[in-house]
C-alpha cells in the first residue's frame, strides 16, 4: 500500500549559503537510516528511533516536485544499524539488528517497479553498520561489529550469479562505523571505530582503497582533520565525500562537516557544513548533482531528525533541455531540474505558485490589510487579508528542546490583528497551555492545548489590539518544546508583514533566544458597518460595528410580520385574540372580534313590546305585529276593573256595584234598575243572559272583543253583537 505525503516546501537558505531545508518525511525521526537513490527519486526505509524501537517504514522521494509517498515496509522486519547501496535501477539492503539477533539476510529492490526480492543470505556472521561499496556490478561487503566485538572480514557479491565470496581481510584495525565510497570504480574505505586502545576509545583517522584485481589494500594520506566515526558518505562526479559523524571523542563533531577527496591527488578539501550540529549516523543519497542529508541523531539538541536538506555539488549541473524555462547551455550534466512552469516560486510572495518552477520576476510582496472595498477599514494596497509569517524553526540556526514555562517572546502590535495560529514543535505528546500578557503582564488570553509529538499547528484566534510590549509563552507544563538557542546577531526585530515585531525573550539574554512559537499567521479584520445585534431583523453576519440601524420586529411577531404563537392559524397572535360575536349579521357583532365564542345573536322578528297582548319573549326585532287590549280590558277581554262580577266594566257598568249583567235601565237614568231598586215584575227572568259565545259556539267573555259574539239569553233568544274598535 502506497501513501501519498504533501508537504509544504520551504526551500531556505540556512547557516551555509548553498544547503537548504527541503522538508520531512512522515515518520519518525531516526539515526542509523538505510538511504540510496537513483537519478530521481531517494528513498528512506527502517533505522532506529529515539524510543528505541526498529523501523521498517519506507518512504520515497521524488526531487522533481519535492514531495514523499510512503510505500510498503521492508519485507525483511523492522532493523536498524543496515546498510543500502544502488545503482540507477536496483538497490541492495542487508544487515543490522533487530529485536532478536544479527540478520544476514540479503534483499534486492526494484526501484522502478517497487519490487522486493530475496537473494542468497551473507554466508557469515551477521552485523552492524560494515561498508558497502557498489563497484562494476559487485558489491563488497566489510567490517562492522556483532555484540561489541570489531570485524575485518573483506567479502564480494557477484550481483550477476548472486553468490558471495569471501576476499582478503582488511589489515589495518578491525572497526566499525567507518566511511566508504567508490570512486571510479575502485572501493574507498577509512576512519571508523576501532578496538580499544589500553581501555581509551580509539577512532582512526587513516584512509585505503582497496585493488579489485590484485585483491591488495592500498594505504592512502591520513584525514587531515579530526578522527571520525558514524557520519554519512556518498561519491559524485568522480570524487568522494564524508559528511557529519562524531568526532576522535565519539562525540559530536563541532559541526556538520563535509570534506571532499579527490583520488587523483589523494587530497581532503573542507567543504560548507550543513546546518545545525553534527549528526550521529545520519543518511545520504545523491541525485543529479546535488547530495541530500537526512535522519541521524543531534546531540547538542536531542533530536532524531526526519528532515530532508540538499546541497548543490557542482555547476556542472542543470538543464540541458532547450525547451525549457532554466535550460542552460554551460551545463554538462542533466540533472532532471528542466523547468516547464514559469511563475512566482517565493513562497511569501502573494501570488506565490506551487506548481511553478522557474521563477519569472513576477512575484509580488504580501501587503496584509483589509482587501475588501464595502468594508469601513478597505486599504487599497492591501492584497491579502490573512497571511502566515515569521520564522520557521530551522531559519535562525541551532536549537533544541526546552524544558520550563518561564520565558516568553516579546512583541509589539502596529495595528489591531488576528493572531489565528502558530507552529510549535513538541519532543513528545502533552498537553499545556498558551497564554498572551499585555505590557502589565495581565494575562489577556489563554487556551488549553493537546501537543503531539512534532509539528503541532495551534488555533489562537485572538485579536490583538495596537500596543507593545505584549508577551507570548507557556503557562503550565513543559515536557519538551523546540527554541533556537544561537540567534545570529541583529536578527531581532523579526517583522512580521509590517503588522508585528517580534523584538525579544524575557531572558537575561533577550536576543539570544527564540521560544517556541513559529509560522504565525495573520489577520486583519474587515470592518463592515451594519446591524450587529443578532436578534434583529435585519442582523449581518457579515457587520463587525453596530450602524444603529437595526430594526426588530413587532411584540408577538417574527421579523416576517408572522404570528409567533398562532394556535388557531388566523393569522392573529394568539396573546392579541379578542373573544366575541364576529358575525355582522348578528344583533351583537364585535368589529373587534377576533375568535368567534358562540355568543352571537341572531335577530327573530315579532312583536317586541311587552305590554302588547301578542309580545313575543324571544323576538329581538320588532316587525310591528304588536296587538292591546281595549281600553278597560285585559288582553283576553276582562275587565281590568268589574267589582260586581258581571262581566260589565266599572267605568261601563250603571250600576258597578251590583252584579247587574243585563244593564237594565227601565227609566233610562243611566243608573242600573238594579242601583235604583226598581223591580218591574214585568222584567222577565227568563231574559237574562246566560252565555255569551262565538260563531264556533265557544264560550266567551261577556265582553269579548271577538267578532262576531252571540248572547243567549235565559228565555232562550240569541242576540247577535258586532264590536268595532
Amino acid at each position: 500500500m502506497k501513501k501519498i505525503l504533501i508537504f509544504l516546501l520551504f526551500p531556505l537558505c540556512v547557516n551555509s549559503q548553498n544547503w537548504n531545508f527541503i522538508n520531512y518525511y512522515d515518520g519518525d525521526g531516526r539515526h542509523h537510516p538505510i538511504t540510496f537513490s537513483n537519478d530521481r527519486y531517494g528513498f528512506v526505509l527502517c533505522g532506529q528511533n529515539g524510543e528505541g524501537d526498529y523501523l521498517n517504514d519506507f518512504f520515497k522521494f521524488d526531487s522533481q516536485d519535492e514531495s514523499w509517498i510512503q510505500l510498503s515496509d521492508f519485507p525483511g522486519g523492522p532493523r536498524g544499524y543496515a546498510y543500502g547501496i544502488s545503482d540507477s535501477t536496483y538497490a541492495y539492503v542487508g544487515f543490522g539488528s533487530n529485536n532478536n539477533d544479527y540478520p544476514n539476510d540479503w534483499w534486492k529492490y526494484d526501484m522502478i517497479n517497487d519490487n522486493w526480492e530475496e537473494l542468497s543470505p551473507f554466508p557469515y556472521l551477521g552485523r552492524h553498520h560494515p561498508a558497502m561499496i557498489l563497484t562494476n556490478n559487485k558489491i563488497f561487503v566489510g567490517m562492522g561489529s556483532i555484540d561489541g566485538q570489531n570485524l575485518g572480514d573483506w567479502w564480494e557479491f557477484d550481483i550477476e550469479s548472486n553468490i558471495w565470496t569471501q576476499k582478503t581481510d582488511f589489515p589495518f584495525g578491525d572497526r566499525h562505523h567507518p566511511f566508504y565510497f567508490s570512486i571510479n570504480n575502485v572501493p574507498y574505505v577509512g576512519f571508523g571505530h576501532g578496538n580499544s586502545i589500553n581501555n581509551n576509545i580509539n577512532i582512526y583517522n587513516d584512509f585505503y582503497k582497496y585493488d579489485i584485481d590484485i585483491e591488495q589494500w592500498i594505504k592512502l594520506s591520513d584525514f587531515p582533520s579530526e578522527a571520525r566515526v558514524a557520519g554519512t558518505q556518498f561519491s559524485f562526479n568522480d570524487k568522494g565525500y564524508v559528511l557529519s559523524g562524531d568526532g576522535d571523542d565519539h562525540g559530536p563533531l563541532d559541526s556538520g562537516e563535509l570534506w571532499e577527496y579527490n583520488p587523483e591527488i589523494d587530497e581532503w578539501t573542507q567543504l560548507q557544513s550543513h546546518p545545525g550540529g553534527a549528526r550521529w549516523a545520519p543518511g545520504s543519497f545523491t541525485i543529479g548533482c546535488q547530495v541530500f542529508l537526512t535522519s541521524g541523531f543531534e546531540a547538542e539538541t536531542g533530536i532524531y531528525h526526519n528532515d530532508l536538506q540538499s546541497l548543490k555539488l557542482s555547476d556542472e549541473c542543470g538543464c540541458t533541455q532547450e525547451d525549457a524555462f532554466n535550460y542552460n547551455s554551460d551545463f554538462l550534466i542533466n540533472d532532471n531540474s528542466c523547468c516547464y512552469v514559469s511563475g512566482c516560486t517565493d513562497s511569501n510572495s502573494i501570488n506565490y505558485n506551487e506548481f511553478a518552477c522557474y521563477d519569472d520576476d513576477s512575484c509580488i510582496p504580501i501587503y496584509l490589510g483589509c482587501d475588501d472595498m464595502s468594508a469601513s477599514n478597505y486599504d487599497s494596497l492591501a492584497n491579502t487579508s490573512i497571511s502566515f509569517a515569521g520564522p520557521n524553526f530551522i531559519d535562525l540556526g541551532q536549537g533544541g528542546y526546552h524544558y520550563n514555562d518561564m520565558w516568553d517572546m516579546v512583541f509589539n502590535c502596529y495595528e489591531n490583528v488576528k493572531i489565528k495560529s502558530i507552529d510549535v514543535y513538541a519532543e513528545t505528546s502533552f498537553s499545556s497551555q498558551i497564554e498572551i500578557l499585555d505590557i502589565n503582564n495581565d494575562q489577556i488570553f489563554s487556551s488549553d492545548v493537546s501537543l503531539q509529538e512534532g509539528l503541532n499547528q495551534i488555533e489562537i484566534n485572538y485579536l490583538i489590539l495596537e500596543g507593545n510590549e505584549y508577551k507570548i509563552g507557556i503557562n503550565g507544563e513543559n515536557q519538551g518544546l523546540y527554541r533556537n538557542n544561537n540567534i545570529e546577531e541583529n536578527t531581532f526585530p523579526i517583522n512580521l508583514l509590517n503588522v508585528i515585531d517580534i523584538t525579544s525573550n524575557t531572558t537575561d539574554s533577550p536576543q539570544d533566544y527564540f521560544y517556541y512559537f513559529y509560522n504565525w499567521q495573520l489577520e486583519i479584520e474587515c470592518n463592515f458597518l451594519g446591524c450587529t445585534d443578532i436578534l434583529a431583523c435585519n442582523y449581518d453576519i457579515n457587520a463587525t460595528n453596530n450602524d444603529g440601524s437595526c430594526e426588530y420586529a413587532i411584540e408577538y411577531y417574527d421579523c416576517n410580520g408572522t404570528c409567533l404563537s398562532d394556535q388557531d392559524l388566523d393569522s392573529v397572535c394568539d396573546e392579541l385574540e379578542i373573544l366575541g360575536c364576529d358575525d355582522s349579521l348578528a344583533n351583537n357583532y364585535n368589529p373587534d372580534a377576533t375568535d368567534n365564542d358562540g355568543s352571537c345573536i341572531y335577530p327573530i322578528y315579532g312583536c317586541t313590546d311587552i305590554l302588547a297582548c301578542n309580545y313575543d319573549i324571544n323576538a329581538t326585532n320588532n316587525d310591528d305585529s304588536c296587538e292591546y287590549a281595549i281600553e278597560y280590558y285585559d288582553c283576553n277581554g276582562f275587565c281590568l276593573n268589574d267589582q260586581d262580577f258581571d262581566g260589565i266594566c266599572d267605568q261601563f257598568d250603571n250600576c258597578p256595584e251590583d252584579y247587574n249583567p243585563n244593564q237594565d235601565d227601565y227609566d233610562t237614568n243611566n243608573i242600573g234598575d238594579a242601583c235604583d231598586s226598581i223591580y218591574l215584575l214585568e222584567l222577565d227572568i227568563n231574559k237574562n243572559v246566560v252565555m255569551v259565545v262565538d260563531y264556533l259556539g265557544r264560550p266567551m267573555p261577556f265582553k269579548s272583543i271577538k267578532k262576531p259574539i252571540f248572547y243567549i239569553y235565559r228565555d232562550g233568544s240569541v242576540k247577535k253583537n258586532i264590536f268595532f274598535k
